[in-house]
């Protein structure tokens, strides 16, 4: 994804087609409405339509921005997710002290902008957070990184103990339904309900049914109740976690939903899983959490369902793209997906 560099009050020109221009108005807006310095401004990602930047105002000072955009039909339940997820953030900051954005408020007083109306009639929602210090690793991590994720993760379910009121209801349930609803193409596939994409064969879409069946198996026949259910990051991979000396932090709330605690430590786990160290790297990983949340009994079976579970969900992105060889990598991981699900589940 190419990165765009402007200065703030100048449009951004993003290359997807679908996502509209942010024109000078929406960001003088946002600038002024959070109080923020005008500087120089990236483009950090751009999912759904949504647009995330970081703005580095000449004093030096970095703040992470997301711009939403919402018709008049949708405006109501964005604004209800983003006051949920922003609530949770403050909460995991200030109450748990936890190195998290912690959020900016507009100038009302609330963590989302009203809406901002751009000339060409899209509306966006803004929200705002400080910078999280640090930078992530991938081959970098080393036992003793994992184990301060580890802990990371335990503080943050630990928080669930006295979650504020009506952050819970506000967010999703993540499972093979909430799935569903965003990897549509995986759900048609498993429901033999559309033509198979295109490089799809009909024996991977049958392996890919049936191991669907038996991860919805395994997972309703895992435990459930406050020990091992609650709000997860639920995208805790190494990009997201940010490692310095003094602290280890966690980024990109946007997915915040009620899960499984362990897919958090499966997210984390999954990334480094084929490296020949992983069985020390996976032993530290789980013992800065038992430091800080001691394991249930069957964690173990839990971690694997839910490992099989992320592969589940990466094989719905891989199908989302417009061809499954849009990245190199993304035929082989199909291929494979439904031997290591099956590999994990059938231990």
């Amino acid at each position: 994804m190419p990165l765009t560099m402007f200065r703030c009050g100048r449009p951004i020109t993003l290359a997807h087609p679908s996502t509209p221009m942010i024109p000078q108005r929406v960001l003088r807006e946002v600038c002024k409405g959070f109080g923020l310095r005008h500087g120089r401004e990236q483009v950090l990602s751009r999912r759904f339509g949504k647009v995330c930047l970081s703005l580095t105002g000449h004093d030096g000072v970095r703040t992470q921005l997301r711009l939403v955009p919402a018709s008049a039909n949708t405006a109501a339940s964005h604004v209800a997710r983003l006051t949920a997820e922003t609530g949770w953030v403050e909460h995991l900051a200030r109450r748990h002290r936890l190195a998290v954005p912690q959020p900016l408020r507009w100038s009302d007083g609330g963590f989302v902008s009203p809406p901002l109306t751009a000339s060409h009639g899209v509306q966006w929602l803004a929200i705002a957070g400080s910078w999280v210090r640090g930078r992530h690793l991938n081959r970098g991590l080393r036992a003793c990184d994992m184990q301060r994720a580890g802990a990371l993760l335990a503080q943050l379910h630990n928080a669930n103990a006295d979650v504020p009121n009506g952050i819970v209801d506000a967010r999703p349930i993540w499972g093979i339904p909430r799935l569903f609803e965003i990897a549509t193409t995986l759900r048609d596939l498993i429901g033999a309900a559309a033509p198979l994409p295109s490089g799809v064969s009909p024996s991977l879409a049958d392996a890919l049914r049936s191991t669907h069946t038996a991860l919805h198996t395994a997972s309703g026949a895992l435990p459930t109740g406050a020990a091992h259910i609650g709000l997860i990051h639920t995208d805790a991979h190494w990009q997201n976690l940010r490692f310095s000396r003094q602290h280890v932090g966690i980024v990109d709330f946007e997915d915040v939903a009620t899960g499984r605690f362990m897919l958090d430590i499966a997210c984390v786990w999954g990334k480094v899983a084929a490296r020949r160290d992983s069985h020390a790297l996976l032993d530290a990983l789980l013992a800065g959490y038992d430091r800080g949340r001691p394991l249930t009994d069957g964690y173990a079976r839990d971690l694997r369902v839910m490992s099989a579970f992320r592969y589940f969900d990466y094989a719905g992105w891989v199908l989302s793209w417009p061809r499954i060889d849009s990245q190199a990598w993304g035929p082989a991981f199909l291929a494979e997906a439904p031997d290591r699900m099956r590999a994990l589940l059938e231990r």
